[in-house]
This record gives structure tokens, sequence and C-alpha cells, in this order.
């Protein structure tokens, strides 16, 4: 998969037609869960759900786009067993398969949710595993433009037109610090050293999607490690703020990877010099 392509490719959708997505195509997305989908915790042992639009019914009291369900032919249920990293590695896995589905040039939308018991009774899933993460997918409906909502706040809030190239709310710059927080200085020069291995991977994550757009996040770069920093957020709660991680974790470790080999992010690291309070490590990449 051409990762950097299908990153600046993909986009969420919030309202999709009734076309239902063929089951070859269906096939291909199982195929790849089963063989080629990355894990960020191997050990962790899961299971992908496929539902079609009679699940519809059963979610609507129980997962939605900030609350409201988004009608779909298709929804995507990651499931997993109980694990303190089980959320991390559920938005690092699904990011995956949305991408994969990218490929196929089908569209998608995360779904958020509070009560994974509630959605099993619902959809009576007999299961020992947890839902971990939901997707809806098909084929969205064409708009004439594409809109970003950007929630500064709950009375402030900003939507703009797409034009050619995804705007995310924070960019590279915004992103990424060098040595102690808030500190930009030698960070054009350390992208040069690296030519564009690192751009591209930061970039990457600044298109990753989190809940709301907040992107709760950011990179510390200090001594040949690249930080992935937790920032506090009032409208993202522990599992939004999980699976936040686990996609801009795939989005930056999936292009690098191209460039540099396998990535592998160690997670929960020791707190780097510099970080202020409120701020916490939630993973560390040696480069």
């Amino acid at each position: 998969m051409n990762y950097s392509a299908m990153i600046q490719n993909r986009r969420s959708v919030r309202a999709f037609r009734e076309k239902e997505v063929p089951s070859e195509a269906i096939g291909q997305l199982r195929s790849y869960y089963e063989k080629t989908c990355p894990r960020l915790v191997p050990e962790i042992a899961t299971e992908l759900i496929v539902l079609d639009k009679d699940a519809q019914p059963a979610l609507e009291s129980s997962a939605g786009y900030n609350q409201f369900l988004i009608g779909a032919p298709h929804y995507l249920l990651l499931m997993s067993a109980p694990h303190s990293y089980a959320a991390i590695n559920a938005g690092y896995m699904m990011e995956d398969l949305v991408l994969k589905l990218t490929e196929l040039d089908i569209d998608t939308c995360w779904m958020t949710f509070t009560d994974s018991d509630k959605i099993k009774k619902a959809l009576s899933l007999a299961t020992p595993l947890e839902v971990a993460a939901i997707v809806a997918f098909g084929y969205g409906e064409k708009t004439a433009k594409k809109l970003r909502l950007n929630i500064l706040s709950m009375s402030q809030i900003d939507v703009r037109a797409e034009q050619q190239y995804y705007a995310p709310k924070k960019g590279v710059h915004d992103l990424v610090h060098m040595g102690s927080w808030s500190n930009k200085s030698g960070l054009d020069e350390m992208m040069d050293f690296y030519d564009d291995m690192l751009w591209q991977s930061f970039y990457a994550a600044s298109l990753s999607p989190s809940y709301l757009n907040r992107q709760p996040y950011g990179f510390l770069v200090q001594d040949h490690s690249i930080y992935l920093v937790q920032q506090e957020d009032a409208y993202t709660d522990n599992l939004d703020a999980a699976l936040d991680l686990g996609i801009v974790m795939l989005h930056f470790s999936a292009v690098a990877s191209q460039w540099a080999g396998q990535v592998r992010w160690e997670l929960s690291p020791a707190a780097p010099d510099g970080l202020p309070e409120g701020l916490r490590s939630a993973a560390v990449y040696h480069m």
C-alpha cells in the first residue's frame, strides 16, 4: 500500500449512499486483516466483525459520531481482549483498515461509543472480547465542497472548505517540538538533515483524524528519539484519546517505514526532560 497517498486521499464522510460494498471487496478486507494488517501490540487477541445496515437499529443508541449514529451500508467492529493497551492497539489497527478501504475506493467514518457491553448485548455477540473500535463504511454522498469542522471550543466552531490540499488544524510546525516543549529552533535543519523522511512522516501524522479534530498530542524530538506526547483535553475522554494515539502512531510509522524499514514504537516510556505539567509521554521511536 502507498501509505502517503492513502493518508492524503482518505476522507471521513457523514452521509453514505445506500449502495452496498461488493462482497469481493469485503473479502479483500478480511484477508488483509488476517494476513497483513499491522498490530502495535501483537500479543493482544483481536477479531474483526463486518456488519451490514441491518445492524443500525442495534447501534442507534450505543454508537455514533459525536453521539449521532451515521447511517451506512456497513460497519466494522474491531473486538479486542482486555489489555491496558487495547484501545491504542485498536486505533492503530483500525486506521490501517481504514486506509485499506481507501485504497479500495471505499469511504469511512470513525464512530464513538462508551459502552462495549451495551453494544455486544444489542448485537447478540457472545464473545469474551470487548468492542474496541467502530468504523462505518460504504460509498459517500458526493458534495460540492469538502468541509472540515474545527472545534476550538463549544462556542468557537470553524467550518472551512478544503481547497486541493488537506489543511490540518495543527501542521507539522505546530505538532513538533525540539529538545524541549514549545522550542522550534533547529526543526527545519533537522528536517533537511533527514531529507524528506521525517517531514513526510510528521505530515502524515498531522493528517490523522482525531475526536472532534482536537489533535490532543504532539511530538518532542530529543537525543535521537521522537516522543509522542499526550496532552490533556477537556473534550476527549480516555477511550477516544487512546484511539487517537494509535491512529497518529500508525500514520507516522506507516510512512516512516517506507523510508527507514519497520518502525517500532515503545509504549509508555520514561518521561523525557522538558515536558510541562499536564503532558505525558505516550510512546517513543528511537531513530
